[in-house]
């Protein structure tokens, strides 16, 4: 991934960045591991865009902590628009400078930029940011249905994102589900792994499969989408955990 991302240096490894997100905190030993890369996994319509847009939100307006979000799906009008409508103002942080957009999307039309290492970030759009998020690497990733072609493109993704310090979330949707899936690239080269989930009854699950150097709560928690984003019900247990598809 070849870039003039500024470093932000390096960071305690017992240190906690803080989700954002009611209750999710209580799972993650008290926050995401800074510096680390986390996976956010779901189907679509999980909510895995409102979870890392929290977590971009409440670091720049509780935390003063920029956040850069790189777009590979969604275009910036319609972002702002949905996130403004659930409560989100982005707009006003990007104006403060404590928020950044980069429009990706054009990057998973062009096949000799397929490799995300291609993305057209550089020092001036995250500048000191201290919290990334990219959304999605799915259709990056589905340009390599081969396992061993689709490795060396994620860690690509990986190895740039860590040489920034930055505490970086990345989403990608379930190819599959049940307990026998095949577990993907992503998930183990990623140092944490958050998991969504959508049940046959409508309830919705989230479960921290993993996050090195944590002590996390592993169990399937319950959790819900409110009109100002999600809640997890960090004490409750989820009944009918059946998946829907």
């Amino acid at each position: 991934m070849s870039t003039q991302i500024e470093k932000v240096g390096p960071q305690i490894p017992s240190s906690r960045v803080k989700s954002g997100i009611p209750g999710l905190d209580a799972l993650l030993d008290g926050g995401f591991p800074a510096g680390k890369i986390v996976l956010i996994l779901g189907e679509p319509g999980t909510g895995k865009t409102i979870l890392c847009s929290q977590y971009l939100h409440w670091g720049a307006s509780q935390g003063d902590e920029k956040g850069v979000y790189v777009g590979l799906n969604e275009p910036k009008p319609r972002f702002m628009a949905e996130m403004s409508a659930l409560g989100m103002d982005f707009a006003n942080l990007e104006k403060d400078d404590r928020f950044a957009y980069v429009d990706a999307t054009e990057v998973r039309r062009i096949p000799e930029q397929a490799k995300v290492g291609r993305i057209p970030v550089g020092g001036r759009e995250l500048g000191l940011a201290r919290r990334v998020v990219v959304d999605s690497i799915s259709d990056l990733v589905f340009r390599f249905p081969n396992i061993e072609e689709r490795r060396p493109a994620v860690l690509d993704i990986v190895e740039v994102l860590q040489s920034t310090g930055t505490t970086c979330l990345l989403t990608s949707e379930l190819p599959s589900t049940g307990v026998d899936r095949i577990l993907q690239p992503e998930e183990y080269l990623a140092e944490g792994v958050i998991l969504l989930r959508m049940l046959k009854d409508g309830a919705r699950s989230l479960q921290v499969l993993k996050m090195r150097g944590s002590k996390v709560d592993s169990i399937p928690r319950p959790y819900v989408i409110k009109d100002n984003g999600l809640e997890v019900y960090a004490t409750e247990e989820v009944y009918g955990q059946s998946a829907g598809k």
